[in-house]
């Protein structure tokens, strides 16, 4: 990581070392072979941490002190449609002066990590960096006590998002003066992976966990009633592009992948926003733009469903008949939207004799018209499987196990004896 952010203090105390220990093994994937293939032993390690040892989570929530402590931000007030809005519900945390010493988070770290490691994901040995790294981050968001660090308003820090260089878009560094609680960072950080690996060679393992991650902080944002200032549409428009992409993508991706697996996860977080926004979204006026951006895009929905319906069909003989048909029964309400407000709004612009409808003009036909909308509940939005390595994940880690023994011993020339008790070290925990 050094190769990507400035030097710093030499640290100091049981944080210290620990950051070192991260800031000189976790480094990025476009280094020598064997180095990587020794620093994927450190991040299995850390997984092995992660995930068996619930204790090992408040040691990534350890926080550096300070001379200077971030100034608390204040929660969100709820949603209560008498109160004013406040004038931007998406406004980030404010920003800091220039030369404040800002507080460190070994899991801000490994966010930024991870945002190197999601940008590049070339060849077969980078996928499993970014697979691994995405597998800990489900373990983190599982985790309870971890959840509420990362969602924890008076928690705040700057985190380092390194981000992937579009066409439409310079490369940029975000978090570099803002500070936010680490929740926003990792959302940043999925849709991030969302926008950036939309192409012929469609990783739909990375993006499952990646929707996974998401789901799960959504769930616990919505038992807890947790109103995060974030500026959700910046996730609806990710999630709409990949919706979009693989409309456009049909004939190419559904020969070989399931990509109706990747979009009934993408509908379920639209269902789920549609159907609890109000309990954790910041404000009446965000859980508004989420229906504006679901009316606008209503073409997408429809051409998914098209989609959807042509290969669940008696005279498709798809093998992906169960799929296409869960994913057109759950497209019921977002469908059911955008019927219910387009003939309002065309009623609206003919009786004002508007040719050219504004947003604030379609958000006062959507306010003015919930109550006639009826909607379908649908039942687990807010159920997840909890992760289970060896339902899931056993054939990964068995090969990523045999991969790292074997390069150790490439490496350092060991023994029979001393590989045979490196890998007993290695899977002792496993």
């Amino acid at each position: 990581m050094r190769k990507y952010v400035p030097p710093t203090e030499e640290p100091v105390g049981i944080f210290g070392h620990i950051s070192s220990f991260v800031s000189n093994m976790l480094v990025p994937v476009d280094t020598s072979q064997t180095r990587v293939k020794i620093d994927m032993a450190v991040l299995l390690v850390l997984y092995e941490a992660i995930h068996l040892n619930r204790n090992f989570i408040t040691v990534l929530t350890h926080t550096k002190s300070l001379s200077n402590p971030v100034t608390p931000t204040t929660p969100n007030p709820a949603i209560d449609r008498s109160l004013p809005l406040p004038s931007s519900p998406t406004t980030p945390a404010g920003k800091q002066p220039t030369g404040l010493p800002q507080p460190t988070n070994l899991l801000g770290t490994f966010f930024t990590f991870s945002s190197i490691i999601l940008q590049n994901i070339k060849d077969d040995s980078s996928v499993t960096h970014a697979r691994l790294c995405l597998v800990i981050i489900t373990c983190i968001v599982e985790d309870q006590f971890a959840n509420s660090f990362l969602h924890d308003p008076n928690m705040t820090f700057p985190v380092t998002l390194h981000r992937a260089s579009l066409l439409h878009r310079k490369p940029t560094k975000d978090g570099l003066s803002h500070v936010r609680p680490l929740a926003c960072s990792l959302l940043d950080l999925m849709v991030e992976f969302m926008i950036s690996h939309m192409a012929k060679n469609f990783k739909l393992d990375l993006y499952r966990k990646c929707l996974g991650v998401v789901h799960r902080m959504l769930c616990y944002q919505k038992r807890c009633k947790i109103r995060l200032n974030y500026n959700w549409k910046e996730l609806w428009v990710g999630l709409l592009n990949l919706l979009k992409f693989f409309a456009a993508s049909e004939e190419h991706l559904l020969p070989k992948l399931n990509i109706f697996a990747v979009a009934i996860e993408v509908v379920k977080i639209f269902n789920l926003f549609i159907t609890y926004g109000d309990t954790f979204l910041p404000n009446p006026s965000t859980y508004d733009e989420l229906y504006y951006e679901l009316i606008r895009m209503q073409k997408i929905f429809e051409d998914v469903h098209s989609m959807a319906k042509r290969y669940s069909s008696p005279d498709a003989h798809s093998e992906f008949h169960s799929s296409a048909s869960q994913l057109a029964a759950n497209l019921v309400n977002v469908r059911s939207i955008s019927a219910h407000f387009h003939p309002r709004i065309n009623a609206w612009s003919a009786s004002h004799h508007v040719t050219s409808i504004t947003p604030e003009q379609v958000l006062e036909v959507v306010r003015s018209n919930y109550d006639t909308l009826t909607l379908k509940l649908q039942d687990n939005l807010d159920h997840f499987d909890k992760y289970a390595e060896k339902l899931n994940e056993a054939a990964f880690f068995t090969q990523l196990l045999r991969s790292v023994t074997n390069s150790v011993r490439e490496t350092v020339g060991l023994s029979s004896v001393q590989q045979l008790t490196l890998l007993n070290e290695l899977g002792s925990t496993s």
